[in-house]
């Protein structure tokens, strides 16, 4: 495994920390203010954000294991293609089929989306040593 795969797979594991704080602050927040059914929306829409994390993980597993380029571009790829997919989807089973509170599944999932800044900002750091 080269050495960019090894910064990459530890910051998706960064990464994925940092959500589940975010995620549970989140429906922890919610769960406070608005009681504990929209607490479980908002606990749902974070879980939809770290499915879309080990997604990436997975796929760039699977792509780092594969000497191909071309190989390893389709792997990227269909990981963005599922997370395209999965995500509307999970939203709407969220809302339409368990009757979730839509506006804190969309926080829940949003919230810890922040952690890509932070990840951003690791790898930066470890760039410059």
């Amino acid at each position: 495994m080269s050495h960019a795969v090894k910064v990459l797979q530890g910051s998706l594991r960064r990464l994925m920390i940092i959500q589940v704080a975010l995620a549970l602050l989140t429906a922890i927040g919610f769960y406070i203010n608005h009681g504990g059914m929209v607490g479980v929306a908002a606990l749902f829409g974070g879980a939809i954000a770290l499915f879309n994390s080990l997604i990436s993980a997975r796929q760039l597993a699977r792509a780092s294991q594969n000497r191909d380029a071309t190989r390893q571009m389709a792997e990227l790829y269909f990981g963005a293609a599922m997370r395209f997919l999965a995500t509307p989807a999970l939203v709407a089973v969220g809302i339409a089929a368990l009757g979730l509170n839509a506006i804190a599944i969309i926080v829940g999932f949003a919230v810890p989306q922040i952690a890509y800044f932070f990840g951003d900002r690791q790898i930066g750091q470890q760039n410059s040593h």
